[in-house]
């Protein structure tokens, strides 16, 4: 009886965790911190490749010009909404290409590289660009969240193909990821 009372307890906090039935209709939209109102300050981080090579502002402006608009889209592997939303991305591969939207994919506060590796793979993300930042130059250093606060997720920063940030965004909606586009 006890087995059966835990594993109806453990099913109940699952499924308290588990991503909402609909989405809100409209993706939220965040006030851009002042720090990076007009544009995005140096940074370097690394590029998950074979060979975790350095992925720093001017590769980033690299991205930015051959778009319309660039995503960073922040992540972490135990983030479900997050998951759902690279999903879609993923889903949306020629929207995006045709739109002229890239994505850069930014992985925070993790360290355990195989395991991102295995998560980017697992959802068929690898089609993106794909950043680690174990150390939060891209939030902290973004003025997004204060030195040792934690960042809410999901979160994404869109880009113009000056690399001036356009808006933020928070809670995705039943628009991502039109929303990257949509003038």
């Amino acid at each position: 009886m006890i087995r059966v009372l835990f594993f109806v307890a453990l099913l109940t906090v699952s499924f308290s965790f588990a991503a909402p039935a609909s989405l809100p209709e409209k993706s939220q939209k965040m006030k851009l911190p002042s720090s990076i109102s007009d544009s995005l300050p140096w940074f370097a981080v690394r590029e998950f490749s074979e060979g975790l090579e350095p992925f720093t502002r001017t590769h980033l402006e690299k991205i930015t010009k051959k778009s319309d608009r660039t995503a960073l889209v922040y992540f972490a592997t135990w983030c479900l909404p997050c998951r759902a939303g690279i999903k879609r991305l993923v889903e949306n591969v020629d929207e995006l290409n045709k739109n002229k939207v890239s994505v850069v994919l930014v992985n925070i506060g993790e360290r355990d590289e195989e395991s991102i590796k295995k998560w980017i793979q697992k959802l068929n993300a690898s089609v993106f660009t794909v950043v680690i930042d174990p150390f939060k130059r891209l939030t902290e250093g973004f003025g997004l969240v204060k030195e040792n606060e934690e960042i809410s997720l999901p979160r994404t920063i869109v880009l113009n193909s000056k690399m001036k940030p356009l808006f933020m965004l928070g809670e995705e909606g039943s628009d991502w990821p039109q929303v990257l586009w949509a003038k």
